[in-house]
This record gives structure tokens, sequence and C-alpha cells, in this order.
């Protein structure tokens, strides 16, 4: 009895220490080679998770609709101005990979963001079509190769991020960004984040590491337009 006791123990602490690495290793950001050396030039839009399983409103997720629409609405102006402008525009999508990983978001968390889910798309509000549409399974959006490759392609080095949410997967996908030498944007306006305290928070800390914070980069690229082209 002794032994099958302590089986079962050892069973329940390899388990907990599996999910605690997976947990771990979903939420660490990655780091990468360094870009700053390498003469690039272009700007490219990130949209991040905005997909119809994180906008909608769950027992856990609630969004005030005002708050969400007008970031979706900043978010198809800035796709809108990245077409005039010749920016490429990346869709990040999430979907949880690995059988345990799915079983414990369906037990858990609803199933947001597990295979097979029926909001795994973009928000359809989402007007802008996409250069490429990345699914990742990291809350950083870097750890799929394709990412930094689609990059280097479009010889990109200045990155506005947009998309939910501020204090995970944006977060994480900004301290990669950072972690190889791109410039990166914040632009608040087309953020979403559960948490504003910690999302004010968090903005500080990445400024402190080298992120810039946007308020208007529509208006304010209009005005260099405006500028450029006065008739």
């Amino acid at each position: 009895m002794l032994i099958l006791v302590l089986g079962a123990l050892l069973c329940v602490a390899a388990l907990a220490a599996y999910t605690f690495w997976g947990v771990f290793n979903i939420q660490t950001p990655t780091n990468g080679p360094s870009i700053m050396f390498e003469g690039r030039r272009g700007t490219a839009l990130l949209v991040i998770d905005v997909q119809s399983d994180f906008t909608k409103e769950t027992s856990s997720r609630k969004w005030e609709p005002d708050y969400l629409q007008a970031r979706i609405n900043y978010i198809n102006a800035l796709g809108e101005l990245a077409r005039d402008k010749g920016w490429s525009v990346i869709s990040i999508r999430h979907v949880y990979k690995g059988w345990y990983t799915n079983l414990l978001v369906r037990l858990l968390g609803g199933g947001l963001g597990a295979k097979g889910s029926d909001g795994l798309q973009m928000d359809p509000r989402l007007t802008t079509e996409p250069d490429l549409d990345l699914v990742k399974s990291k809350s950083d959006a870097f750890g799929e190769q394709t990412l930094s490759e689609f990059l280097k392609n479009h010889e990109v080095d200045h990155l506005i991020v947009t998309g939910l949410d501020g204090n995970a997967c944006v977060k994480n996908t900004t301290i990669g960004a950072l972690n190889r030498g791109y410039r990166v944007e914040l632009c608040d306006p087309a953020i979403l984040a559960q948490n504003q305290n910690a999302w004010k928070l968090q903005k500080e800390a990445l400024q402190e590491m080298g992120a810039a914070v946007s308020w208007d980069i529509v208006e304010n690229e209009a005005d260099l337009i405006t500028e450029k082209d006065p008739a």
C-alpha cells in the first residue's frame, strides 16, 4: 500500500512539474539573433490575438463594448494607413499546441484558443487583409520562426504593435522583438488589456526596456503626409 501511495504521489508531483514547465515555456519571451546591423528600413503592423475567442464576452472575460470597439476601429485605421504607406500587415493568432495543454485549456480556460474552437479566426470586425496570417502557440510570437523569416525577407526593423492582451502576448512579443534589436512602437489606443492598472505599469517597464509608446499614429502620419504634399 505504501508503495502505491508513494507511486501516486510521484505521479502527481511529476504532472505538476510538467504543467509548471509547460506554462513557463508558453509564457517566457524568446531570444534570437540581433538584427541591429542588417540595414533594414521597413515597417510592419502586428495585430496580436484579436480573435473571436478573446474578444467575445465570457464568464471570465468581459470587455466594455465601447472600449473594445474603439480599439478595433483604431486597428482598422492603422490597417488602412499601412496600405497607404506600404507597410506589411501581420495578423497573429494563438492556438494552443499539444493534447495536454489543450485539455487544460478546455477544463480551466473555457476552451478559448484551444484546437477545434470556433473562435480561432480574427474578429470579423477587423477589415484589413494581412500579408501574413501567423499561428503561434507561445505568448511571444517570435517563438514561430516564420515571423522572423517574413520580417527579414521584407527588411523590417520597425514594428507597430497592437492587439491583446497588453499584459500577456503583447508584452511578451514586444520583449521578444526588443531582444532581437527591433524598434518597437506600442500603439496604445489599439492595445487591449483586461487589467488597466497592470497595463499602465507594464507600459512603463517596456519603455524602460526600449519600446516607444504612441498615442495617435494615424493622425501623426496623416500630418506628415499633409506636410509633404500640401495639395
